[in-house]
């Protein structure tokens, strides 16, 4: 495994990075401060005076005295419901009646919860106050998103798309196509016209808008007949791209696909129905990728857990829209060219245009639809670096929104609901400070030696441990299988730390330019990688949090000197603890990159084929398809090896692909060949991107788990710790 770092010398020699002294220097330094502050008896930090010295005495009603009724009968109830929540149907009702019951053991486990504020000292008390307040805000934000479920209906949506078919039919208003790129590949962007040029609408015209200025791409528009536009400078990035081909296109609606994106065929015959409402001006479309995502990937998940954007795309999107409060997110939308030259074009003045440019269409009384519906793919960043730089870029951006008062005026322009989830977007920039209390102060708690609750477990068996169970199961029935909360922690804990990092450089400069502004694709690495700039604080809390265990159980069965008392909420602690440190260890192993060495993505695609070489047909099934080549998999004997030409027919499809053999492999099964495609027609390269993209390709079907497998999978992430096991 290839370990990346920062600097090497100019003679191309890697050296050890500063992150790596870094991590050992917190290491140490950490276990040493424990030591003494545990065994040294400081005075201001002594366990006795950190910790209650006598238990607190809850109201009589409140009390645990037989923990067979008062602990263990609320923790059944919950387990029940976890589970016989899935028996009911997808009504508003049963929404309701789940909500409800959340809401409950929310209000039950807080108003416990309040009581257990460790108040000895006042360090202990500042820690405890702030996790306290830090959970609730947490909860709140979550709560925000959550709380309108008995609205979620994505059908909604669709059968009005169904509906208004005809009027699309009828009166065809022009289309314009952008595809915005910069430094993306040939192949990319030719990928993506070609989907474009499959889009089942006559009246539409089709833009490259090159912010690369460069030959390839202007002789490759010429060479698939669509425009291409190339403006002087590259002011305001990709917003100053857009409104340059605004002021030069001339469609009544435009459509928008970055260039790592793939439309499908009826993409328009679903969205412009929409725009017979004078008022609609913007109509966004989920974001869907054909690839797994980094961490799924690097876990070897990827063909079951979903990408960690769905609860978004197919759960909060869908809420949103029934406020008037829809996320534009940049790709996979059209719009009304009027209203957007209403607003003066798209925001410039912020790192991202999307978000903000459809809060100003917002603020200026425009209503923006969001329909439910899988209608393009894209591809999603491959490392953990390039994930961490785009939603770096998206958190800034989404900051940027509440510090722009005069171009966004959001609490004086929208109405109470659409200022309600604007809130809630600005709590969730604050996430990532969340989940550092989360992760730091139970480390901090176990190895100094104070309490966050003070309660005994056995209390926190009959209040949190219910409302906690509920908490993890029952959003993922609500959202229809969309979010999981304990995955939706590894997301939050992946991006806790550089997050905090960026949050402290822009909160005096908001609009300070910073990373990379471009997402990569084309990814290439031939080994796995650790990038240690990213992945140490996991290291790091790995170390500290065995050390802390080493020396709090360990060492005292040792030498009796090493003991110290045991102060109460000591084992909640503990418990919290190991949670976070599996939590830790699961984001460590989704930060070692697999290795990427394919040009292309292979998909399990298979056709009945025929080749023709030689002379002579071979018949078979497709192993997999990409965009360069396929497998066939042989019914009979076939050709030596070697390379030669041939022809690959398709009879379902009526299609040719001129390949070339490349390998014979032969084993057990029957031969199996390796085919590369040479230059087909343009007609048939535009089928085979269909082929492998299109809306009818079984594997590019939303994933679908239950809560319980998910937690599964969640668990045996660990247990198989494929990055380290597995062969590179």
């Amino acid at each position: 495994m290839k370990v990346l770092h920062s600097f090497s010398d100019p003679a191309g020699n890697t050296r050890i990075s500063p992150w790596v002294w870094v991590v050992l220097l917190i290491s140490a330094g950490s276990l040493v401060a424990a030591l003494l502050l545990a065994n040294l008896q400081f005075s201001v930090v002594a366990i006795g005076l950190l910790n209650p010295l006598h238990g607190r005495t809850l109201p009589e009603a409140w009390q645990v005295q037989d923990p067979w009724i008062d602990a263990v009968l609320p923790l059944c109830l919950a387990v029940g419901l976890c589970l016989g929540v899935n028996l009911l149907p997808r009504r508003p009702s049963a929404y309701l009646v789940a909500s409800l019951v959340l809401v409950l053991f929310a209000v039950r486990y807080f108003l416990w919860r309040a009581t257990t504020i460790n108040t000895a000292h006042p360090v202990s008390f500042f820690f405890s106050l702030v996790f306290f307040l830090c959970e609730s805000t947490y909860l709140l934000t979550f709560a925000l998103q959550l709380y309108p479920s008995l609205l979620f209906s994505p059908q909604q949506r669709r059968r009005q798309a169904d509906h208004l078919i005809d009027w699309t039919m009828e009166h065809q208003p022009s289309v314009d196509i952008w595809i915005p790129t910069y430094n993306e590949s040939d192949r990319m962007v030719r990928r993506c016209v070609l989907a474009c040029s499959n889009i089942q609408y006559p009246n539409k015209k089709i833009y490259i808008l090159d912010d690369g200025h460069r030959r390839s791409i202007a002789d490759l528009a010429h060479e698939l007949g669509v425009g291409y536009l190339s403006r002087p400078d590259n002011l305001h990035r990709k917003a100053g791209n857009l409104n340059y081909a605004l002021a030069h296109t001339h469609g009544d609606l435009i459509a928008v696909f970055d260039c790592d994106f793939i439309p499908f065929s009826r993409f328009l015959d679903r969205t412009v129905g929409f725009f017979k409402d004078a008022k609609v001006a913007l109509v966004q479309t989920p974001q869907h990728y054909f690839n797994a995502d980094f961490h799924n990937r690097n876990l070897g998940l990827e063909i079951l857990v979903p990408d960690d954007m769905d609860y978004f795309f197919h759960y909060v999107q869908v809420i949103r829209d029934r406020f008037n409060a829809v996320v534009c997110c940049g790709t996979s939308y059209l719009a009304r060219r009027s209203a957007l030259e209403a607003i003066g074009g798209y925001v410039t003045h912020c790192i991202i245009e999307d978000n903000q440019t459809g809060t100003r269409l917002l603020t200026r009384g425009w209503r923006m639809v969001y329909l439910d519906e899988v209608l393009s793919l894209g591809e999603v960043p491959r490392t953990f670096h390039d994930y961490l730089e785009q939603r770096l870029r998206w958190m800034q951006g989404n900051f940027q929104v509440f510090t722009s008062p005069r171009e966004l005026p959001i609490w004086t322009s929208l109405d109470f609901w659409q200022k309600v989830f604007y809130l809630h977007l600005f709590l969730s920039v604050w996430t990532p400070l969340f989940r550092a209390v989360y992760i730091l102060f139970p480390l901090l708690s176990m190895l100094i030696g104070f309490t966050l609750i003070a309660a005994p477990a056995m209390e926190y068996l009959a209040y949190g441990l219910p409302f906690i169970l509920l908490l993890y199961f029952l959003p993922s029935w609500q959202t229809n299988g969309h979010y999981f909360h304990f995955w939706n922690e590894v997301y939050e804990s992946l991006f806790c730390f550089p997050a905090l990092r960026r949050l402290s450089q822009i909160l005096l400069r908001p609009f300070r330019s910073m990373g990379s502004l471009v997402t990569n694709k084309d990814v290439h690495h031939p080994s796995q990688t650790l990038d240690l700039r990213f992945a140490w604080p996991f290291i790091a809390y790995l170390c500290v949090f065995v050390g802390g265990l080493v020396m709090n159980f360990g060492l005292p069965l040792l030498d009796i000197r090493w003991f110290r008392p045991v102060f109460e909420g000591e084992s909640l602690m503990i418990g919290w603890n190991l949670y976070n440190a599996l939590l830790m260890f699961i984001c460590l192993l989704a930060c070692i990159d697999r290795p990427i060495r394919r040009q292309a993505d292979r998909f399990p695609l298979e056709l009945v084929a025929c080749l023709e070489m030689d002379g002579k047909q071979y018949w078979g099934v497709t192993h997999d398809v990409s965009e360069q080549g396929a497998s066939l998999r042989l019914s009979a004997p076939g050709p030596r090896n070697g390379e030669r030409s041939g022809v690959l027919r398709v009879p379902q499809y009526q299609l040719e692909f001129p390949v070339r053999l490349m390998r014979v492999t032969r084993g057990r099964q029957r031969p199996l060949l390796g085919l590369t495609f040479q230059m087909p027609a343009l007609q048939t390269e535009a089928a085979l991107i269909q082929l492998i993209y299109g809306e009818n390709a079984w594997f590019q079907k939303l994933k679908r788990v239950g809560s319980v497998d998910a937690l599964l999978l969640f668990l045996g992430s660990v247990v198989r710790a494929a990055p380290i096991l597995r062969r590179s």
